[in-house]
């Protein structure tokens, strides 16, 4: 709603420009419609920047930016700049993890997203595969959303927690004394004192997320105007929240300002960052190929950018296996997501025995594979037979259900479902020994 009031548009002209209905668009605006289609927040987003381009027409609006790679990307761009992360005071208003202060590329459809679904007492859960960019999504996201905290926001990194599945209570004790030091003073007595005001980040849940939902839910119940956004490779179960899928960054549609994927875009800028004398106009189609190969995952395409610093692009283009060329670990990163081979051993970890021999051998179907292929898969360890021809539920489907709740399948949906295995996960997995 504050996005189409700033374009100046009423929800019809909103409709109009978007091809969204007017009916979702109130929806929306209400909150009668928690978990909107994809396809429907790009189109709002995509008429919303259009529309914020278009208010200033100036020549100077028609300039590059002024933080454009020089001599990387390979348009000019037009107006509608990538998001510029917001600043951060430095100040008690912002407690934990910080933002990295520069361009969110390929992420406004999320943003959009994030700050019209975000509401009190309801957690909203970002998902996606490991390395996808969830963490720096959630911490731009809370940049963005900063100024409508009057106590600000709250970050709770738990990468560092002791697992739920190796002590239950540690976990539930480490975790309690991290968010009674960051509520320190903000439990009011609501006689005396308003309600907090915050927005919580509690940042990689997945190896403590019973432990996490349980407090959760006690958190809500003291302090039931509390926004709180989670990122987690799985979501929590026993407490309502509402769901955000973060698919990796477009590989093959050419988008935005610079007519480029996101993903090269991101490539680009970041090579810039640590080489900023290397000229990549003319090798675009490889840098796209490289983009693809990494399955636009963030993690792995800023590692393969800082790799660019000894290595040439087309070796990391024709190597038939480029992790071990991305083992490097990224200055300044957390435990887990130092290097891509931490981040996709950090969620293969999550796995029991039985999910990782079933992941073993999806990573073997074709690079896209259907429910069929699935089904079909051959009794041993780890699958079950379809019962009565295929007329009954297969237990296949129950470990393909937990394999994409563990987000290291992907699901593409629609009126026939096609599955992957994200291609790095994929290259990781088939390392292992049978």
């Amino acid at each position: 709603m504050t996005q189409r009031r700033m374009v100046g548009w009423s929800q019809e002209q909103l409709a109009e420009h978007s091809t969204v209905s007017v009916r979702t668009i109130r929806n929306l605006e209400t909150g009668a419609i928690k978990n909107p289609r994809r396809s429907s927040v790009e189109l709002l987003v995509g008429a919303l920047f259009s529309g914020s381009a278009h208010q200033d027409d100036s020549p100077s609006s028609r300039a590059a930016p002024a933080d454009a790679p020089t001599g990387l990307l390979p348009v000019r761009p037009e107006p509608g700049a990538p998001t510029r992360v917001a600043g951060v005071p430095d100040d008690a208003r912002w407690q934990g993890l910080r933002p990295k202060t520069d361009i969110t590329v390929g992420r406004r459809a999320d943003l959009l997203h994030i700050v019209t679904a975000l509401r009190p007492g309801r957690p909203l859960v970002l998902t996606g595969p490991a390395g996808v960019g969830k963490t720096r999504l959630a911490l731009d996201a809370a940049a963005h959303l900063l100024d409508r905290f009057r106590d600000g926001v709250a970050v709770l990194e738990l990468g560092s927690v002791t697992p739920e599945a190796v002590d239950p209570a540690a976990a539930s004790a480490q975790t309690q004394h991290a968010l009674d030091t960051l509520f320190q003073g903000l439990d009011r007595d609501a006689r005396t004192g308003p309600e907090p005001r915050m927005l919580l980040v509690v940042d990689n849940a997945e190896h403590v997320i019973d432990t996490v939902a349980g407090q959760v839910r006690t958190l809500l119940e003291r302090h039931p105007a509390l926004h709180i956004l989670i990122t987690s490779l799985r979501a929590p179960a026993g407490v309502p929240a509402d769901l955000w899928e973060v698919s990796p960054l477009p590989v093959d549609r050419p988008e935005g300002p610079y007519g480029c994927p996101p993903a090269a875009e991101l490539f680009c800028r970041r090579v810039h960052s640590v080489v900023p004398t290397l000229d990549l106009r003319d090798q675009m189609p490889q840098v796209v190929e490289l983009c693809r190969r990494l399955g636009g995952l963030a993690l792995a395409i800023e590692n393969a950018a800082v790799r660019m610093r000894s290595v040439p692009l087309h070796v990391l283009v024709e190597e038939s296996r480029v992790l071990p060329i991305l083992g490097q670990e990224e200055v300044g990163g957390l435990s887990h997501h130092r290097s891509l081979h931490r981040s996709l051993a950090w969620a293969y970890g999550l796995l029991d025995e039985r999910q990782r021999r079933a992941l073993g051998r999806l990573s073997r179907l074709p690079e896209e594979f259907s429910i069929d292929d699935v089904r079909r898969e051959p009794v041993d360890e780890a699958w079950e037979p379809i019962d009565d021809g295929g007329r009954e539920p297969s237990r296949n489907l129950d470990l393909l259900a937990e394999l994409v709740g563990f987000s290291v399948v992907q699901v593409e949906r629609g009126h026939q479902y096609a599955y992957r295995v994200p291609r790095m996960m994929r290259e990781y997995v088939n390392t292992i020994p049978a």
